[in-house]
């Protein structure tokens, strides 16, 4: 590596960061843990992986080891607080070093059950806890905006590795939403010469990549469709006291009801056209509540509310897809909501009606967005410009994410 030092400003911090051989850096593997928090909140998911190659489609890359981690409660009750606009300075201060500390607990209780070396770990990539997406759109007056919490040299410093993370705020600088940010990960490792291909992530927030058969880099489709499972485990703890509906076993016993089912179809963002992304500012648990005051005005039971909700999120996720894909393709499904049962199902019957997918569920499904960040660090550390302008929008191509060292 080089001794070239360059210093830029993050968050009024003089941070050092190395420049990386381009050349030096692609010379061999290189082992790196991804992390994801999502919109959810409810825990870390980590992912140590191997990549090497140096031009796209041509990259290899490999999960060497996978694991989730719940936040502790007194942490969880900090990252609510700020996602629903009620944290203090204070709070978003102490949440930004609370994080870099929890998060170097459980990299070391990982490495330590992967029986694998931190010495021989070439970086880390964090993607950070959202709190706050607002992307600048036609409906604002005003620049985007965006906010990924994590302390990235508290991290490094802890960690001694090189971390690099604040993907999104370059993005979001030149005019794009600053998500989606995996379909890089999807065209390099999911594209097909033959096959039209479409991925899905359910996590809090559901997000699609469509890559029809052959195509370049600059044909890619991608964008958020709306909730993924951020509403469903919502009511599920509003209305049932439990994190999330296992299986979907609680929706499988109501039923839809129309008249929710259309005030929930209804919602603008659904059916508006890409670029686009979303989080809890749209998805809240407010506008939740008031979903529930609205089902029982008019008399709906809570297990028809649960039913309606994964109805409306499967629905949501097919009719995006529908409006861009061809009548055939390979469906990749991953993230926490792969895992429901009932709402794949659901999704399988919604999409097929009357396209003909075949469907495969990645795995481990939660593992494909922190893999998918461990990547954009790799193509960070090696100078390779990881967004897709056409997808996020965005007025130029950049190289995502800023490196700790």
């Amino acid at each position: 590596m080089s001794n070239n030092k360059h210093w830029l400003v993050l968050n009024n911090l003089e941070v050092c960061l190395e420049i990386i051989d381009r050349d030096e850096w692609f010379s061999d593997y290189r082992y790196i843990i991804g992390i994801m928090t999502g919109t959810s909140a409810d825990g870390v998911d980590m992912a140590l992986c191997r990549f090497s190659g140096s031009k796209m489609r041509e990259f290899t890359g490999q999960l060497l080891d996978f694991q989730s981690y719940k936040f502790p409660d007194d942490l969880k009750n900090l990252i609510e607080l700020a996602i629903n606009n009620e944290a203090r300075t204070r709070d978003i201060a102490r949440l930004n070093f609370e994080l870099a500390y929890f998060f170097r607990k459980c990299i070391l209780d990982f490495l330590k059950e992967a029986k694998f070396p931190l010495a021989k770990l070439d970086a880390v990539a964090v993607h950070g806890q959202t709190v706050w997406h607002e992307p600048k759109s036609k409906n604002l007056g005003h620049n985007g905006f965006t906010l990924q919490l994590v302390s990235l040299p508290a991290l490094a410093q802890l960690l001694k590795v090189p971390v690099v993370g604040d993907f999104r705020a370059k993005d979001v600088a030149v005019g794009g939403e600053g998500a989606p940010l995996v379909p890089i990960f999807d065209y390099n490792f999911f594209f097909s010469p033959i096959n039209d291909v479409v991925t899905i992530n359910i996590g809090g927030i559901a997000n699609i990549t469509y890559l029809k058969e052959d195509c370049k880099l600059s044909e890619v489709v991608a964008f958020d469709t709306g909730p993924g499972n951020v509403w469903i485990n919502g009511a599920m703890k509003l209305l049932f006291g439990k994190e999330f509906d296992q299986d979907g076993e609680t929706a499988q016993k109501g039923r839809r009801k129309r008249i929710l089912f259309q005030k929930l179809q209804a919602i603008p963002f659904i059916l508006k056209p890409p670029p686009k992304s979303t989080g809890r500012e749209e998805f809240n648990d407010e506008k939740l509540k008031e979903i529930i005051k609205f089902a029982k005005e008019n008399s709906i039971r809570d297990v028809d509310i649960v039913a309606t909700l994964t109805h409306f999120t499967a629905w949501s996720i097919a009719e995006n897809i529908k409006r861009f894909a061809t009548r055939k393709a390979d469906v990749i499904i991953s993230g926490g909501g792969a895992k429901n049962k009932h709402l794949v199902y659901l999704l399988y019957k919604y999409l097929n009606q009357p396209f003909e997918f075949d469907f495969e569920v990645y795995y481990p499904p939660e593992a494909k967005e922190s893999l998918a960040f461990a990547f954009l660090a790799y193509l960070r550390l090696g100078g390779i410009h990881s967004n897709i302008p056409k997808v996020t929008g965005a007025r130029e191509s950049i190289s995502l994410g800023i490196v700790a060292t």
